[in-house]
């Protein structure tokens, strides 16, 4: 689960990025990217939920949501600002 996050994060800053340079959100570079985010953990969050129809080998329900909030987080904000500042360098 750890792992399937970590790689959702890191897809989600490198799409946020982008994505913020293009002005799809309107009014500020932070709505696009957090939505994106949100969305993406939405995402990992069914996905468990469903792969547990599958194998109950997880028994609390409260793991699915709590397993790599922090890292997934913390690394899509990463990912976020460093694919946002690679692609639009601000020269002194």
């Amino acid at each position: 689960m750890y792992y399937i996050r970590v790689a959702f994060a890191i897809g989600g800053g490198i799409l946020s990025g982008a994505l913020s340079l293009t002005g799809v959100s309107g009014d500020s570079y932070g709505s696009l990217g957090l939505a994106i985010a949100l969305s993406l953990f939405i995402i990992t969050y069914l996905l468990f939920k469903a792969v547990k129809r599958i194998s109950s080998a997880v028994l609390d329900k409260n793991k699915y949501i709590l397993t790599g909030i922090f890292s997934f987080f913390l690394l899509w904000f990463v990912t976020w600002t460093i694919t946002f500042n690679l692609l639009s360098p601000v020269l002194p």
